[in-house]
């Protein structure tokens, strides 16, 4: 099972090293990472049959592997909420850009063949008048 606490102790610290780049706001950092990230969990995804094989033996060899995986789960929840933070970030500035673009840019000012749009305030209303 050695190489199982190999592979959760390198993407452990891998992690670690994502969770200090995205706090630093090195995200070229990020970048380079992941493909590593995916190899490492592509290995451990490999592995889990008998991960969990050890795991159902018992004993202190168990209690240990238990213990890392939780450690590499506590890692993996908090890169994954950082990593969703960044999204969220990242769309919320694209949609300030584009709405400041719409703004101030030509969009909607004019008809397909080039001529002013008109600018009506308001649709004009029916009135029901059959009551």
């Amino acid at each position: 099972m050695n190489g199982a606490h190999q592979i959760i102790e390198r993407l452990s610290r891998l992690l670690h090293d994502e969770i200090a780049a995205i706090a630093a706001g090195q995200l070229e950092t990020v970048r380079e990472l992941y493909p590593q990230k995916a190899a490492l969990l592509a290995e451990l995804e490999e592995a889990s049959d008998a991960i969990n094989r050890h795991l159902s033996e018992g004993g202190d060899e168990a209690t240990r592997l238990r213990d890392s995986l939780e450690l590499l789960n506590t890692l993996i929840r908090k890169d994954h909420k950082l990593l969703e933070r960044m999204t969220e970030a990242t769309g919320r500035a694209v949609r300030e850009l584009t709405r400041i673009r719409d703004r101030h840019g030509l969009g909607g000012l004019y008809e397909s063949s080039g001529s002013p749009r008109k600018q009506d305030v308001a649709r004009p209303q029916q009135v029901d008048q059959s009551i």
